[in-house]
């Protein structure tokens, strides 16, 4: 933050200006008098100063969602409409949208729908896939949201597919609704193919506002997934052939083909009662366990159960050459292989943290520093050593223990975890919390014993699931090298691993899907909804006149309208509003033949808006909130600038 104006508040006559071109996160405890500029007490969405770029660098700027990855596990296409009998066509744009009716035959996750589709008269804005539930015939309630993009659809109709993360709960036998438009802010059309063997369809010409029969049905296929999430992923890398991704899902351990997301049973007919697969790889050999099952290990070709009478093993990690697993039977057990011989168990090869049945069980642990530092749900204790026979267990001086062994990840420096009371880091001496500023969201978790963590491109990640949820569908992101949070939503994401290049697995809550992370502005297609509301400006005790608000944002591509609304003396209900053209524009090549040298043309398109003055009115308080929801509509900020001029107190 710079004031182009110093000292106090200006009072009278004089304008200040403030310019604010540096953040740092989100607070939720303290008060408004006592932000910091920059700091915003409610955010979504939202990346500062992200790292990922290196020619558009912007302060603040929406966040990227998942990729397709892997195949569903179970997806198979459901009741479908194909019919080409008395084939047409039906118009989708912005206000024009069309339904397409079905019954489900079976009961799951729909995870896909395919719609026979081409592009109409020059589309600018790519397509909204929703679905709904049935209401007396008609388009009900909303239950997802996918995409296509305008680049996948072609100028011949074919079937193209839209995804969906959020994938909504399907029961045989009852209808659903597959409804299409144009995204807000685009011109032009797209088709849907549909038949005269039914007459199921609808339309609406009012966005959906109200709907009107058809003589004809809309060519449809959707799929349906199996209900439950993924259990666990690992990066297998061996030191000679191909590296492969494992997922456990259901009962089986799977292998993905990275080109086409197919998924191969390696393992199957596990345990049905395990909830979590860990994994970690010795002697070229992935190893895994899930507290029910012997562990086992795959080698790329075969899998093994691991001999030597282990313990099933509630958790798995090799330190100084040796496996260790915890004994799920008695969960304050640590078993542990011969040196380099992990199919051999001695009976004397066990210790226990801290004691046997002291009904404080161990929920995870790490290797760091050397050690390896093993939590319970209370405090933790590090084993110093690497035999047995000079093996030393000692309670750490840093003494908050982990709710599980998802949440417990560590960098060079940090463990950091999630504990009952908070988030918390750990240096091998003190405990550290760092989630002071977020209390309300970590309260407001359900089940933190159900949450997981990842650590990524200097970020630490937290997945869980929000009040009133029961699948883990939220996410607050701790910026190690920065020191603040952000807060994330529609993450339907259960484990998240890294591969080996330091890319992002995440997979779903919801389905046996394994997703690449931060490959494009939706999940999935999903829009994502970007908010970045700044903290109040003012005391409470002098009006301020806001004269002006100037923010500079970086132009894009694909045409929409940013929202930016002035919130005024905390009143939250319907502040002012202002809308900011956000596409480049400008004269490029290739673009007309009316751009020639010679006509006066300025060539090269705008890549920062020109300054675009807001002007408020006078409170005490004001506030800027920053908004947008679309697919691949990202909002992108430099800085903003705000003009006040204090009155006199009476």
């Amino acid at each position: 933050m710079r004031n182009r104006r110093t000292g106090t508040l200006s009072v009278g006559r004089k304008y200040k200006e403030i310019l604010v071109d540096t953040f740092s996160g989100l607070n939720l405890v303290q008060p408004f008098t006592q932000l910091k500029d920059g700091v915003s007490p409610y955010l979504y969405n939202a990346r500062l100063y992200a790292r990922n770029s290196t020619d558009r660098r912007v302060a603040v700027g929406t966040r990227k969602g998942p990729g397709f990855y892997t195949i569903p596990i179970g997806e198979t296409i459901d009741t479908s409409q194909t019919s080409t009998t008395g084939a047409s066509d039906t118009t989708l744009t912005t206000t024009s949208w069309a339904g397409a009716i079905f019954v489900a035959g079976t009961s799951g996750r729909l995870t896909k729908v395919d719609l026979n589709l081409k592009s109409g008269t020059t589309p600018t804005q790519h397509l909204i896939v929703a679905i709904y539930s049935n209401s007396a015939g008609s388009p009900g309630t909303l239950l997802a949201t996918s995409s296509i993009l305008t680049n996948s659809i072609t100028s011949s109709y074919s079937y193209v597919s839209a995804r969906f993360a959020e994938a909504p709960t399907i029961v045989s036998g009852t209808s659903y609704w597959i409804v299409a438009y144009m995204q807000l802010g685009g011109s032009g059309s797209y088709q849907w193919s549909n038949t005269t063997a039914a007459t199921t369809s609808k339309t609406s010409s009012s966005s959906g506002g109200t709907w009107s029969s058809t003589s004809y049905a809309l060519n449809v296929k959707p799929y349906i997934s199996s209900s439950s999430k993924l259990l666990g992923g690992f990066r297998y890398t061996p030191s000679t052939g191909t590296n492969k991704t494992l997922i456990a899902h259901g009962t089986s351990i799977y292998t993905v083909a990275d080109l086409t997301g197919v998924t191969t049973a390696i393992a199957t007919g596990l345990s049905g009662s395990a909830t979590d697969y860990y994994f970690d790889q010795a002697d070229d050999k992935v190893f895994w366990v899930n507290g029910n099952d012997v562990p086992k290990y795959w080698d790329g070709t075969t899998v093994t159960s691991v001999t030597g009478s282990p313990p099933n093993g509630k958790f798995i990690i090799f330190h100084k050459n040796r496996l260790f697993v915890v004994d799920p039977l008695n969960p304050t057990k640590v078993v542990y292989s011969e040196l380099g011989d992990y199919n051999n168990y001695p009976s004397t090869n066990f210790i226990y943290a801290p004691s046997p049945k002291s009904g404080d069980s161990i929920t995870g642990w790490v290797v760091f520093q050397d050690n390896l530092v093993i939590f319970t749900r209370k405090t933790k204790y590090i084993l110093f050593g690497d035999d047995p026979g000079n093996f030393i267990l000692r309670q750490s001086s840093g003494k908050k223990g982990a709710v599980n062994q998802d949440v417990i990840k560590a960098d060079a420096n940090f463990i950091y975890y999630l504990s009952d009371d908070g988030a918390y880091r750990y240096n091998g001496s003190a405990d550290e919390l760092i989630s002071d500023s977020i209390q309300p969201e970590i309260d407001g978790m359900n089940d933190k014993t159900r949450a997981s963590a990842v650590i990524q491109n200097n970020y630490y990640r937290l997945y869980y699931a929000g009040t009133g949820s029961i699948v883990s569908n939220l996410c607050v992101l701790w910026d190690t090298l920065n020191k603040f949070w952000l807060r994330d939503t529609n993450t339907y994401i259960s484990k998240s691993f890294l591969k080996e290049d330091s890319s992002l697995y995440e997979g779903s809550s919801l389905t046996g899907t394994l997703y690449l992370a931060e490959q494009a502005y939706s999940d999935l297609g999903k829009p994502i909804e970007f908010k970045y509301w700044t903290k109040y400006f003012g005391d409470g005790l002098r009006k301020i006149l806001l004269r002006r608000f100037i923010p500079s944002i970086r132009l894009q591509t694909q045409p929409y309208l940013l929202n930016i609304y002035i919130d005024i003396d905390q009143r939250n209900t319907i502040p002012l509003q202002y809308t900011i053209n956000a596409q480049a524009s400008g004269s490029t090549w290739g673009g007309g033949s009316t751009t020639t040298w010679g006509t006066g043309v300025t060539w090269g398109s705008a890549t920062v808006s020109n300054p675009q003055i807001l002007r408020g009115t006078e409170a005490y308080w004001h506030q800027i909130r920053f908004e947008q929801t679309g697919v691949d509509t990202p909002v992108e900020i430099l800085s903003y600038l705000l003009q006040i001029r204090v009155r006199r107190t009476e």
